[in-house]
């Protein structure tokens, strides 16, 4: 009876009956003389090496799925999963540059900055997972964006963690944009780099000033509403430039004081 009962058990890991601090492959009727420590109490790195060295000797399936999935986690593909906040600065930091500083080449150079580091990552994400063994997706998806490349990883690397998060900064970003289109909270900052724009290229494009400076955001966008812009002309003079605002549908006139 207790034979019979002994090989219904399935074959796997099991607490080795004379080293409770170890387990024993069971291979469905017997016990093997195949040992190892606990998972819990074994270093990430001898594991790996044990796996190895185990597979290479048996057909006995591994253990610890679920620590290869933690180590899988690099530093590389959070990165990744955190990339929406540094494509959002970089489109802030553009947009700063394009109205306040310089013109197009550092303006397309910022915005491909994210862009490119997302490649980077994409590629020391790859080699750290050669590193512990596995089979990471190719780089080429990081040239559709990080979000392609992190729904290709999953496919061959267990752990949500990086695609979740970067779906929900994806959608954090929507929501925000959205909402500030509902309710026109945005239309102030708009406004004020719609006018910074326009005279940028009136002003200092031409060549008639080194400079001009509106403020970022109008505080009222009321009909009769005056601010000023700070000017510095070719031979050097400060200038103030009076703006006002001429219509509900924000068209607007400005004039130099004299």
């Amino acid at each position: 009876m207790t034979d019979q009962a002994t090989r219904v058990v399935p074959a796997g890991w099991y607490e080795d009956p004379s080293d409770g601090s170890r387990v024993r492959w069971w291979n469905g009727i017997a016990w093997t003389d195949h040992t190892q420590q606990k998972p819990e109490l074994h270093a990430a790195a001898e594991t790996l090496a044990l796996e190895a060295s185990y597979a290479a000797s048996t057909d006995a399936p591994l253990v610890r799925p679920r620590e290869r999935a933690v180590i899988a986690a690099t530093a590389s593909s959070w990165m990744l999963g955190f990339s929406p906040l540094l494509f959002a600065l970089a489109f802030v930091a553009a947009v700063a540059l394009g109205a306040y500083v310089t013109s197009s080449p550092l303006v397309y150079a910022t915005l491909a900055v994210p862009y490119l580091a997302g490649i980077l990552w994409a590629m020391l994400d790859r080699r750290r997972l050669r590193t512990l063994g596995l089979r990471g997706p190719s780089v080429v998806w990081s040239l559709l964006g990080p979000l392609v490349y992190l729904i290709a990883r999953r496919a061959r690397v267990a752990g949500w963690g990086q695609l979740v998060t970067h779906l929900l900064l994806l959608a954090a970003a929507g929501a925000v944009a959205a909402v500030g289109l509902m309710t026109d909270a945005a239309k102030p900052l708009a406004f004020g780099l719609q006018v910074q724009t326009e005279l940028r290229e009136e002003f200092v494009d031409s060549g008639d000033a080194t400079s001009l400076t509106c403020p970022a955001i109008t505080e009222s966008l009321a009909i009769g509403t005056l601010y000023t812009c700070q000017v510095t002309m070719a031979d050097g003079t400060e200038r103030v430039l009076w703006v006002s605002i001429d219509s509900a549908d924000l068209d607007y006139s400005y004039a130099l004081a004299l």
